[in-house]
């Protein structure tokens, strides 16, 4: 054996890169040689699928057998650090020592699917050194998992190290008590359905949570307004928040908003729907996030279902007077996803770039949002906008746009190769594109350009296609 494989940092990494090409190489790695053995095996039993593998190694033991005795699996156990529970596993069956509370000692992470909560004991899903906990629950019409759900966050005040928990599916329990126990806790999952005013404002108290991602659509305005007027102490909402992703009615973000500590949310993302563009939640935005540096709004416009096919009046549009009170912020992303693409003009593509001249990326409506238009509605953004975009935002890196496509080509100043880092370009347009000079035209603006996807664009998608793969092949 070379000299250099029974190095401890040489070998780990050549078994760190065997591991991307599955386990059969390292469980003949572990067989060859003392030396190699224990590195190998860490390797093998590191990440597990599900406790099968686990308890295979018990005498008689199967995922529903009974009969099973507690036999000398530690070795292996211990070796255990992030699993994934998707069937039931009766460990009730197995008969541990009294001072054994759990199976896997160094267990990390921890997932249990629906099929399996109710069904895993603690002992197997969680460890003094659990860092992060996933609950998926399901979103079945039963409430069946309300119980066990509770009962685990209950256990999870044990887990001393536990920094990231996601909660998700259908549970009509408050969890108002577990949760508001869990005071180590960094990042927060809750898409329960429904969440309790009682369970989002537990998690307003948690001292140390900078991150939140909750589906809030059955909060009630009114009751959770009640609710944080009651709170004893103004300072304990949401305290640490630096990053939030919230789905909720406007009026329910906004009230959350009006109460988060001031300058210290850097990142927002709110999903929401409504008849109009919510002029009141952007405004309180820009109370709140002076430091924000990440924006992304996802808007789905309602309409009158009894209509076949929904038409928009204008007033339904996002103008660039919607953002004007977030021209302070310094972004450096803003991503608007809505239901119809923003009524900007050339102009005001400019002026935004004023406001936001360190943008990476910058979305103006979703790709599909123009087939929601009707047939005669044309976009104001003309091709004299990239001009525009490339020379205020010389940090842009992706561009998803809505424009005229067969407007006039501006005259272009000559540019540096390579002084513009777009890579990615996204377009939609009503309008047949002249390939070759928008080709040429993009080449010139953005040199670093790799990818051009084309959204709606009508009847020319061979026109857009050709475009296309014009800088696929160049990419290339």
């Amino acid at each position: 054996m070379h000299p250099a494989l029974l190095v401890d940092e040489i070998l780990e990494l050549i078994f760190e890169l065997t591991l991307d090409h599955g386990k059969s190489s390292l469980c003949r790695a572990a067989r060859c040689c003392k030396a190699w053995k224990d590195p190998a095996l860490d390797r093998i039993w590191r990440r597990l699928p599900s406790a099968v593998p686990l308890l295979s190694l018990l005498p008689g033991c199967s995922i529903e057998e009974s009969g099973i005795t507690f036999a000398g699996f530690r070795s292996y156990a211990i070796r255990v650090k992030h699993i994934v529970h998707r069937q039931p596993v009766l460990g009730d069956l197995l008969t541990f020592p009294a001072h054994v509370w759990y199976a896997l000692d160094n267990l990390e992470t921890s997932r249990i699917r629906s099929r399996a909560i109710g069904n895993v004991l603690p002992r197997f899903s969680l460890s003094p050194r659990l860092r992060a906990l996933t609950l998926h629950a399901g979103y079945v019409t039963s409430d069946s998992a309300s119980t066990p759900i509770y009962n685990i966050l209950s256990r999870l005040t044990e887990c001393s190290a536990l920094e990231r928990l996601s909660v998700r599916g259908r549970s009509s329990a408050c969890l108002q008590t577990p949760l508001s126990a869990l005071t180590t806790l960094h990042s927060l999952s809750l898409h329960l359905s429904p969440l309790t005013e009682r369970t989002f404002m537990a998690a307003s108290t948690l001292p140390l949570l900078t991150d939140l991602d909750v589906h809030a659509d059955h909060l009630s305005f009114d009751h959770l307004s009640v609710a944080i007027a009651e709170r004893r102490d103004a300072m304990t909402f949401f305290p640490s928040l630096q990053k939030l992703r919230i789905r909720a009615q406007p009026e329910v973000v906004a009230l959350i908003l009006q109460h988060l500590s001031q300058h210290k949310l850097h990142s927002l993302h709110i999903d929401t729907a409504g008849p109009d563009p919510p002029s009141a939640l952007l405004q309180a935005v820009a109370v709140v996030a002076s430091q924000l540096h990440d924006f992304t709004l996802e808007h789905s416009t309602t309409v009158n279902e009894s209509q076949d096919t929904p038409t928009y009046p204008i007033d339904k549009f996002f103008t660039l007077d919607h953002f004007r009170p977030l021209s302070k912020l310094p972004l450096r992303r803003f991503i608007l996803d809505s239901s119809l693409p923003p009524d900007f003009s050339d102009a005001d593509v400019e002026e935004m770039t004023k406001w936001w001249p360190f943008l990476h990326q910058l979305d103006l409506g979703a790709l599909c949002a123009l087939q929601n238009t009707e047939a005669t509605w044309k976009p104001r953004i003309s091709l004299a906008s990239l001009s525009t975009i490339a020379k205020g935002c010389q940090q842009l890196d992706t561009l998803v746009i809505t424009l005229d496509a067969d407007s006039v080509l501006p005259v272009l100043q000559p540019m540096l190769r390579g002084s513009h880092p777009l890579s990615s370009l996204s377009i939609s347009s009503r309008s047949k594109p002249d390939t070759s000079s928008l080709s040429a035209m993009l080449s010139n603006l953005f040199p670093s350009l790799r990818e051009v996807t084309p959204g709606f664009v009508a009847n020319h998608e061979d026109a857009w296609y050709a475009l296309q793969c014009t800088f696929s092949s160049s990419a290339a």
